[in-house]
């Protein structure tokens, strides 16, 4: 029975390490890998049932041209058919503008191999184009880290195990990373207390030993309020203060300005409570800070991030064993990243390329002139059901004149496209992983033959680019001979050796292999940023929505992913999580259906009602079959992360399920 090393290709904290068994052509198990030190022979509940995801019925088999944009009439084409439609479309634009600039992409995170960066690869073959450049999830807390933390690195998720103390700042990692509760659980088993700071009482703050409920948006107040308790008693780690910072005096010369009672009131955290919290910063060390993403999905992340980084250096837990600030790394540039290199040598007028920001990406392709954007490739995404301001998207598509998706599925972006391509699975492709927690490399080998006519992103990339330099040879430079082994080991540079301890990539089809360890650099220094109270005078007070919105992702679906999987899905209808008080409200009972709106849109669902939900929230599970982003449009600040959880809405009871 034929065996393979697989990972998990998902922008999840677990980038989780398989081993599928094979029989008659079908993989008949799957089963976490024990040479993967993070996941140790474990999967989640998504990972056990990725045996149903290869032969899923609802995937795609042949590439397809929709009649009409939105009309669901669907008629199936050929590969060359598509190469064709596409490349007479590419030639036309490039004659029309002199140049590929009404040419682009939104490419995103789906697939996290390394070898899907032949979408970036293919387009930058082509000359100047238009690209999307960022991160709409961390950049926030990237900016903030790289002011203050400089280069020291986020630490090895699996020392948590030897903290002594344990802060979770809006990480919920019994849902969103269960790999890492078992570290956990090995550090309380030696009496590491758990504290878990969230507006809502998640799964793992049930299991925490201090659970911290605390108004959205307001993380800074908390983590300003323990420096100072913390600084008015004397109780800071003085020698690294001194060693390994900067402007620690100006930090809590500001901190002065504020009082404990403006804290508990910005919070709504009690003081008893904001005090528990500094005796066990000053008493307990090494203690592990995580900052989830959670927190930089409002307006404020930023100031959070900071001030959570400046609590850590205070009590002198960046650089111990044990303790440190997790968020995320970055050892991707510690890798040639070859197939994002290409460089085109075609000749036009202009060879610049366009770039947007991917947090912003609607609004902004639709400003742009000289030329606008008339073509656009989708891929290892799905905006109109992740994405925010979907009005603006919808505008947008209407504005291209060829729209291609590549998918697995029929997605709600996908039925809006004019050429559909299967895209394979990760069972159907080599590639190589990279986690952004934990600190192994690890190789997915291809394990199945396509799925009827599915391609990878690679493979699509070959075949389009020769079918173009077939037409107008030259007309792109993306090396369409390449093989995804030569890829693979292009990425095995003298630098990757030497940090992951490897000859050639063929030795991670026996087990991944861990990033060592480097000394922090004796030049290093935190840097104290200056707390900026200011920013929060500006809240809005009067509002036409009472409720704020938080949309967290859920156990058994990751965004719009594993949704047709019926291991995972057997309910299909959202549920609607409310307050006591505001059911009261509304008169909603549970299981009532209810709708939520503003002048977004609005979506029904099942009332749940949550006794430990504060009031003036509503919460409501990601999801692509009932997109609650339509509900979404958020000023985005450059440089900031989509501020997802401002969002607010009205409730209404639906009567009569009218």
């Amino acid at each position: 029975m034929p065996v393979y090393r697989n990972t998990c290709p998902r922008n999840c904290y677990g980038s989780c390490g398989i081993i599928s068994h094979l029989n008659g052509g079908k993989i008949t198990k799957v089963l976490g890998d024990p040479e993967h030190s993070y996941t140790q022979g474990r999967l989640c509940a998504k990972g056990y049932a990725l045996l149903q995801y290869p032969f899923d019925e609802y995937r795609l088999k042949y590439p397809m041209r929709q009649v009409r944009r939105g009309s669901g009439e669907w008629r199936h084409i050929s590969w060359d058919q598509a190469y064709q439609i596409i490349s007479d479309k590419i030639f036309e634009l490039n004659k029309r503008y002199a140049s590929n600039l009404a040419l682009g992409y939104f490419k995103g995170t789906g697939n996290m191999g390394l070898l899907h960066h032949a979408v970036e690869g293919m387009f930058a073959g082509l000359g100047a184009h238009t690209r999307p450049v960022g991160d709409s999830c961390s950049i926030t807390g990237d900016i903030a880290l790289r002011k203050t933390l400089g280069e020291l690195d986020s630490p090895d998720p699996e020392e948590m195990a030897n903290s002594s103390l344990i802060v979770l700042w809006g990480a919920n990692p019994a849902i969103t990373n269960v790999n890492q509760m078992r570290f956990i659980h090995q550090a309380r088993k030696k009496d590491t207390p758990l504290v878990v700071i969230d507006p809502v009482f998640s799964q793992t703050a049930e299991r925490s030993d201090l659970y911290i409920q605390i108004k959205p948006g307001t993380d800074a107040w908390l983590a300003w309020g323990v420096s100072k308790i913390l600084f008015d008693s004397f109780r800071m780690d003085q020698e690294f203060l001194r060693l390994k910072t900067v402007g620690w005096e100006h930090f809590v010369q500001r901190l002065c300005q504020i009082d404990l009672d403006e804290v508990h009131n910005r919070t709504g955290v009690s003081l008893t409570a904001i005090e528990e919290l500094a005796e066990l910063y000053a008493n307990l060390r090494p203690a592990a800070n995580w900052i989830g993403l959670g927190i930089l999905r409002n307006r404020y992340g930023g100031e959070a991030v900071k001030a959570i980084s400046a609590l850590v250096a205070l009590t002198g837990n960046l650089t111990s064993s044990g303790g440190g600030l997790y968020f995320r790394h970055h050892h991707i540039l510690d890798f040639p990243r070859a197939l994002t290199q290409q460089v085109s040598t075609t000749t036009t007028t202009n060879t610049i390329i366009r770039e947007i920001p991917i947090n912003d990406y609607a609004q902004q392709a639709l400003e742009l002139r000289d030329p606008p954007l008339k073509m656009l490739w989708i891929s290892c995404a799905n905006p109109l059901a992740q994405d925010y301001n979907l009005r603006n998207w919808n505008a947008l598509l209407k504005q291209m004149e060829l729209v291609i998706t590549v998918d697995l599925y029929l997605t709600r972006t996908a039925e809006q496209s004019d050429l559909l391509l299967p895209a394979s699975s990760f069972f159907e492709e080599e590639d190589l992983h990279l986690s952004f927690w934990h600190h192994l490399l690890s190789i997915n080998e291809k394990s199945l033959p396509a799925f009827y006519e599915a391609k990878s992103d690679l493979q699509i990339a070959r075949e389009l680019t020769q079918k173009l330099n077939s037409i107008y040879p030259g007309f792109s430079n993306f090396p369409a001979d390449k093989e995804p082994s030569q890829w693979i080991e292009e990425e095995i540079s003298p630098q990757v050796k030497d940090l992951y301890a490897l000859e050639n990539a063929s030795e991670l089809k026996f087990k991944p292999h861990k990033r060592k360890k480097e000394p922090i650099s004796p030049t290093w220094r935190y840097h104290f940023p200056s707390p900026q109270f200011e920013v929060f005078k500006g809240a809005i007070t009067t509002l036409n929505h009472l409720y704020k919105l938080l949309t967290p992702q859920s156990l058994l679906k990751f965004h719009s992913q594993y949704e047709t999987l019926p291991w995972l899905n057997s309910e299909k209808d959202p549920v609607i999580e409310l307050a006591e008080e505001t059911a009261l409200r509304h008169n909603i009972c549970e299981g009532s259906l209810v709708e939520i709106y503003n002048e977004n849109g609005r979506m029904r669902g099942y009332a749940k009602i949550n006794p430990n939900l504060l009031k003036g929230i509503i919460v409501t599970e990601q999801s692509g079959q009932f997109s609650v982003n339509r509900l979404i449009k958020e000023k985005v600040v450059s440089g900031q992360s989509v501020p997802y959880y401002d969002c607010r809405v009205s409730l209404r009871k639906v009567q009569n399920n009218v």
